[in-house]
């Protein structure tokens, strides 16, 4: 049983790695935003915690327990954030702040649950506020669409959404009887499952974006016609979808810096959306 977790706690770092290093390419290429960048990060803060508290015994002391109930929050706190960046909704801006204000309330609680003795009480709200969190998320996946930077996802999307609500009892209730028959598992199965779930979600959500960017995608002409852009935002167009930087579209127009966003700006507009995978999508269709 033991070498089964450790196969599958090393899957998920693999993965979780990888997925966050597209995700830095992607984020540089204004293709992905920080919130999920943020939640990969936490995921492999939370990944790392539970590893140092069940494989190195020495280290298991109430302060690698507070790290794991940390590393619990800022998840709980970055899944619902980053699906709120990906989703069309009618959740008010308050929610947000809410989530933020209560996620640092338990922080500071957990810091100082060791010398007010309610750690163990933690142990159980900080658990309680992940599975909401988790399940609230993936419930938000399943009844709201899109946007359109993430709409070649959609259905994989929706079966993950399913999959972790799925995995999450039934992985819950593979642990019970494991104890139930004197296994010993010391991380159990359903952190290293979900994390691979989603790590690996997002990879293959990122891979396809940045395939995106291959040469093979070609913007049709009247498409360009159809958004009234000019000649000049035409080629500026043309080099965001090949992939180009501001500064390497400046230095291959002969334009400023602050020229080229003044051109972008006007693109997105013309074009009525937000950012560069939402202009490949639209262009290219």
């Amino acid at each position: 049983m033991e070498v089964l977790e450790i196969i599958l706690l090393i899957l998920a770092y693999s993965l979780i790695i990888i997925a966050l290093f597209l995700e830095v390419i992607c984020y540089t290429k204004n293709i992905e935003t920080l919130e999920t960048i943020y939640f990969t990060v936490s995921l492999l803060l939370l990944i790392v915690a539970l590893t140092i508290t069940y494989f190195f015994k020495p280290f298991n002391s109430d302060s690698t327990n507070i790290f794991i109930l940390l590393a619990m929050i800022l998840v709980a706190l970055t899944t619902p954030l980053h699906i709120l960046e990906e989703r069309r909704h009618t959740v008010k801006p308050i929610f947000k702040k809410l989530l933020i204000a209560f996620s640092g309330m338990l922080t500071i609680l957990v810091i100082s649950g060791h010398f007010i003795k309610i750690l163990n009480f933690l142990q159980f709200v900080v658990a309680l506020f992940l599975g909401i969190s988790v399940v609230l998320s993936m419930i938000l996946i399943r009844i709201t669409k899109p946007k359109v930077n993430i709409v070649h996802r959609e259905k994989m999307e929706r079966y993950i959404a399913i999959a972790v609500l799925i995995l999450i009892p039934l992985s819950l209730l593979t642990n019970y009887v494991a104890d139930l028959n004197g296994i010993n598992t010391k991380i159990g199965f359903t952190l290293p499952l979900i994390f691979i779930v989603l790590a690996g979600s997002k990879l293959w959500s990122d891979i396809e974006r940045l395939s995106l960017f291959k040469p093979k995608n070609t913007v049709k002409e009247q498409n360009l016609i159809n958004y009234s852009l000019t000649n000049r935002e035409k080629e500026i167009a043309l080099l965001l979808i090949k992939g180009n930087t501001y500064k390497q579209i400046s230095e291959q127009l002969f334009i400023s810096i602050p020229t080229v966003k003044t051109h972008v700006s006007n693109i997105y507009r013309k074009c009525k959306i937000n950012n560069r995978i939402e202009l490949i999508s639209l262009l290219s269709s």
